[in-house]
């Protein structure tokens, strides 16, 4: 354990230092936006549901979850940087359909079925334990709830970017796509759709009920 604790330490200082970066805070291009867009439209209604949003940086995507979700739903956004949920924090208000908390998802205890979905954006290769954060997805989700994991790059590029870092995240490796069937299979979850493209990749899972 306090090898992973010096590893999120790492990547806290690493993303507290990004958390003014055009990346992080800058509102997503139209095209973005385009993409996101049709992963929503690939899943069911989010009106009135529970998501929760590991690695939700400056809330750029929480917002637009808050929207989705309606003031009777609740978004559960969170990230290891203090900094990146303090521009969150300012970019969402006093929005109560929106929760925010400072944490790895690694390290938390969630309720059994509590959330109809988990969307990952752009976070899931900073886990430090893949299999351990799949597990617990797993069990926060509601049975049939949907794991979304989406990047706006291929995984190509997603790997290529985080080897040249040379910072706290140039271990962060988006597994093959190979290990990543069968990492869900192992945590229940099966796959409707895996896309890799040069301009996304993304995957949609559903959590198998009954198992």
């Amino acid at each position: 354990m306090k090898e992973q604790s010096e590893c999120n330490a790492a990547k806290a200082a690493f993303f507290d230092a990004q958390a003014d970066a055009h990346w992080a805070v800058s509102s997503y291009t139209e095209s973005d936006r385009i993409k996101i867009q049709e992963v929503f439209e690939g899943l069911p209604s989010l009106c009135n549901c529970t998501v929760l949003e590991p690695g939700c940086g400056a809330g750029r995507l929480t917002e637009i979850l808050a929207e989705k979700v309606g003031p009777e739903g609740m978004v559960l956004a969170m990230d290891i940087s203090q900094k990146m949920i303090q521009k969150a924090r300012s970019r969402l208000g006093r929005r109560e359909s929106v929760r925010l908390f400072c944490a790895s998802l690694e390290s938390c205890s969630f309720p059994v079925s509590m959330v109809d979905l988990v969307f990952c954006h752009q976070v899931f290769p900073h886990f430090d334990c893949k299999e351990t954060a799949l597990r617990i997805m797993s069990h926060c989700l509601k049975p049939n709830g949907f794991l979304v994991i989406f990047h706006l790059m291929g995984i190509g590029q997603i790997n290529d970017h985080h080897r040249k870092a040379g910072t706290a995240v140039a271990q962060d490796i988006m597994p093959s796509t190979r290990a990543m069937k069968e990492m869900l299979k192992k945590f229940r979850f099966r796959v409707p759709k895996i896309e890799d493209r040069s301009d996304r990749y993304l995957i949609v899972a559903q959590k198998i009920q009954g198992l």
